[in-house]
């Protein structure tokens, strides 16, 4: 199996992420780099520390604890060397402000999977279940195929979000058996602006999603974020009603854009 992937956040109880009451489990790591991702912690695999300069009251405990001489004393400046950070947490698990917060973890799979079953309760009487989110989680079949089989084995549903860049030859043997329905990212038609915006081409974005449909074996909705200027355009908006009109789908998803991601990316170092 490959290395164990990062997991940034598990939201439960949520209402937003499928039918009934939820559990959403977010991978880290994206092979996507959309310049508006409102969680931007969840593009790289690798573990990541924020710091959030305006909860930051300059105490320099995360400077005292530090082994790597990775803090910077006060808060004139960003407060991590990314290059000396080893992203062990000393500095987050002692700040006392939640000015430093680290973004992924490692779950072993019966971990992970016992997580989830805590709500199985409430899956069950709402019509709810566990949605596998990210970043991208069809980056980590492996683990993600374990995870969803003992899942399975406890009639949890199962629904996976994807940006609709992955392997659909390992989908098929490793996932779909497990899961019931996908929520489907279909940002940008056109192709050089899909490029300049994700950092990929669309093709086999598109090419995936004409596969889930040859033959149907999931529910399927189709997802566009509504960005400003870029993909809320009517030429993008015509451009993806007249793909999907040609599709059994189960719904369209025009998802509000969320700005958040400037005071994330800052806190990531990534924007000053």
């Amino acid at each position: 199996m490959d290395k164990t992937p990062l997991i940034f956040d598990i939201q439960r109880s949520s209402f937003v992420d499928g039918p009934g009451i939820r559990t959403v489990v977010f991978f880290k790591g994206c092979p996507l780099q959309c310049i508006w991702c409102h969680n931007p912690e969840s593009q790289l695999v690798n573990c990541e520390i924020l710091w959030y300069k305006d909860l930051c009251t300059a105490c320099d405990t995360c400077f005292t604890v530090c082994k790597h001489n990775a803090v910077h004393p006060g808060n004139g400046r960003y407060k991590i060397d990314k290059p000396k950070c080893t992203a062990c947490g000393d500095c987050a698990n002692a700040c006392d402000h939640n000015a430093l917060k680290m973004a992924g973890r490692a779950y072993a799979v019966g971990s992970l999977v016992n997580i989830i079953l805590k709500d199985k309760t409430y899956y069950n009487t709402s019509g709810g279940g566990v949605t596998f989110s990210g970043g991208e989680p069809l980056m980590f079949m492996d683990f993600l195929s374990i995870v969803c089989k003992k899942l399975r084995d406890e009639n949890i549903d199962i629904a996976v979000q994807t940006s609709g860049y992955f392997n659909f030859d390992q989908f098929e043997k490793y996932i779909s058996q497990y899961i019931s329905t996908i929520y489907f990212d279909l940002k940008l038609i056109d192709h050089p602006l899909h490029k300049k915006f994700t950092g990929q081409s669309n093709n086999l974005i598109l090419e995936n999603l004409k596969k889930l449909f040859s033959p149907k074996k999931h529910k399927i909705f189709v997802r566009t974020p509504m960005v400003p200027g870029i993909t809320d355009t009517p030429q993008n908006l015509g451009n993806i009603s007249e793909i999907i009109s040609k599709l059994d789908h189960d719904g369209f998803e025009k998802l509000i854009f969320n700005d958040s991601y400037h005071k994330k990316e800052m806190a990531l170092g990534r924007k000053f």
